[in-house]
């Protein structure tokens, strides 16, 4: 018998492994086997290792990592936290409010231009030369649209953090995200045809 080949109650021990579990590893190719019953000593050691590293490298990949995971929660939390704060501050507004106002300035947007044919049809009539009627429609067209740079648009307050009761912020405000109030000169603007309501 040779040092390089032993036999498998040998390989079992120096494994520690049981026999069965050592011809099992044999069958699926890890321990080489030798010729009647005899193990690769060496082979044997190698490919043992090489499995458990094996294994170890797989569980390591599934499992997650418990310092990363703690500080992503952690950071989670600090964002959280921080938007909190900021919403208060009024420097971070709802997506939902930013939608609201964008519907209402597009909503009187409209609302003053569809009332423009009517106002400037017989002051276009009036003007004795093509110039003259491009720029009375220029002119007004800039006029709907500086007014409308600065709309009136309310936000929906938290009466929490304006330190107002509930019957104070309910009363006559706009809320509800955000509405188009109708100023003096949609009248003058309209002619005929009123601001619509949102």
């Amino acid at each position: 018998m040779s040092a390089a080949t032993q036999p498998i109650g040998v390989i079992a021990k120096l494994l520690d492994l049981s026999e069965r579990r050592v011809q099992q590893l044999s069958r699926e190719g890890v321990i080489p086997k030798a010729e009647r019953g005899q193990y690769d000593l060496i082979g044997s050691v190698r490919g043992y290792v090489r499995y458990l590293r094996d294994q170890a490298v797989k569980s390591q990949a599934g499992a997650p990592d418990y310092m990363a995971e703690r500080a992503r929660f952690i950071r989670a939390r600090a964002d959280l936290a921080e938007m909190d704060a900021q919403e208060k501050r009024r420097s971070l507004i709802a997506a939902d409010q930013v939608e609201a106002a964008w519907i209402a300035v597009l909503a009187l947007l409209r609302t003053r231009l569809l009332a423009l044919p009517d106002r400037l049809a017989p002051q276009a009539f009036e003007q004795p030369t093509v110039g003259d009627t491009r720029n009375l429609i220029r002119a007004a067209i800039r006029e709907v649209l500086d007014d409308l740079a600065e709309p009136d648009i309310e936000f929906k307050t938290d009466p929490d953090i304006d330190g107002l009761t509930d019957a104070e912020a309910n009363s006559g405000k706009v809320t509800g995200g955000s509405q188009a109030t109708t100023r003096p000169d949609d009248q003058r603007l309209g002619g005929s045809e009123p601001a619509a309501e949102l």
